[in-house]
C-alpha cells in the first residue's frame, strides 16, 4: 500500500488541473472554459475530483492537445459563407 505523501505515487498521476486554472493556462475566460467542459460535442474526459473537494480537475496533458488543435481549427478573415460562387451565365444577352 503507497503511502499519503508518497511521491512514487505522486508521479504516477497525471497533473490535472481546475477550469479556472486551464482559463488561466489558455488565456482565456472561466465561462468559456467552463461552456466548452460541458458540452457534449466538445467530447471532454471525464473529470476527476481530489478527495474532499467538488471541484471537477481535468488532465493538463490532454487540455493542452485540445487547445492547440481547437486554436488551428479557427480561422479569421474573409468570410467564406458570402462566397457567391462561378458565374452562371458570364456574358448574359440584353
Amino acid at each position: 500500500m503507497t503511502e499519503p505523501n508518497d511521491p512514487a505515487a505522486a508521479a504516477e498521476e497525471p497533473e490535472t488541473a481546475t477550469i479556472p486554472e486551464l482559463a488561466r493556462r489558455a488565456g482565456r475566460s472561466r465561462t468559456l472554459i467552463h461552456r466548452l467542459a460541458a458540452n457534449p460535442g466538445q467530447r471532454w474526459p471525464q473529470p476527476v475530483f481530489k478527495p474532499g473537494s467538488s471541484r471537477p480537475r481535468y488532465p493538463v496533458a490532454w487540455f493542452d492537445a485540445y487547445w492547440a488543435a481547437r486554436q488551428a481549427g479557427i480561422t479569421q478573415g474573409r468570410r467564406t459563407d458570402l462566397d457567391p460562387g462561378p458565374d452562371p451565365d458570364p456574358d448574359p444577352e440584353p
